[in-house]
């Protein structure tokens, strides 16, 4: 039996522009210690929702988790520009 190349992934999606508010690194560094703030809130709050709603199976809100893993990326490449340039 010869073998064959797996399909290829499918292309991955594109997104709107991610919910992180443009005054978010002013109340990060304004924010006390202990305090947890998540920019990407609605993100997180749209593929908790997916998985309650689709009774917990995780395949059909892979939208969502890409969608939030994005704006994470997003999110602490930002942070890592601002901490390099002094600015964090």
């Amino acid at each position: 039996m010869p073998l064959t190349k797996p399909p290829p992934p499918p292309p991955k999606p594109t997104f709107d522009e991610f919910s992180t508010p443009s005054d978010f690194n002013d109340k990060f560094k304004r924010k006390e210690t202990t305090k947890y703030m998540n920019p990407c809130a609605l993100e997180e709050k749209q593929s908790m929702k997916c998985l309650d709603k689709n009774n917990y199976d995780k395949s059909k809100c892979d939208y969502y988790f890409l969608q939030y893993r994005e704006c994470k990326k997003k999110w602490l490449e930002e942070r890592r520009q601002l901490r390099r340039a002094g600015q964090l």
